[in-house]
């Protein structure tokens, strides 16, 4: 088994800097609430079906992306008015990223017991490869969405 034991010296002193009262950073910057995630996709439908279907969100809009015109941008309701978004880029072709720094390891979203027990059902029901950790009253289960994107439903915590 691998000594992990430099990593957890490493976050005490991380805390020790910039978290000097233990639990949370001085004030900072302070924004109003998230608008959107915005992710990149390599087919519309797969993902409208996936997120409405498999996990329960709505579709609430489909626009051209402002950035390139041949993407379309759309947008499902992740709860308390948060918007998870997906642009398509047709003109790049379907090449996935490399995971590194830089990028997005997943998304978390807290959800109610009840409704993680119903996309248990349907992850189940669709035969989706999931893992689950705790419970549904409180746990996480972590699903990969059909572009690989990480996606951390949790409970409880």
């Amino acid at each position: 088994m691998q000594d992990v034991s430099v990593y957890q010296e490493r976050r005490e002193a991380l805390k020790a800097r910039y978290l000097p009262n233990g639990d949370a950073a001085p004030q900072s910057v302070q924004t109003v609430d998230v608008d959107h995630l915005a992710l990149i996709c390599s087919e519309l439908e797969r993902t409208i079906g996936f997120y409405s279907e498999v996990l329960g969100m709505r579709l609430t809009r489909i626009v051209q992306n402002r950035d390139e015109p041949t993407s379309t941008h759309i947008f499902v309701d992740m709860g308390a008015g948060n918007q998870l978004a997906f642009f398509d880029v047709p003109e790049k072709g379907p090449a996935p990223t490399i995971r590194g720094v830089g990028s997005m390891h997943h998304v978390a979203l807290k959800t109610e017991p009840q409704q993680m027990r119903a996309v248990l059902g349907r992850l189940e029901q669709r035969h989706i490869l999931y893992s689950m950790h705790g419970t549904p009253a409180v746990g996480s289960i972590y699903v990969r969405d059909p572009d690989n994107i990480l996606i951390e439903l949790t409970t409880g915590y």
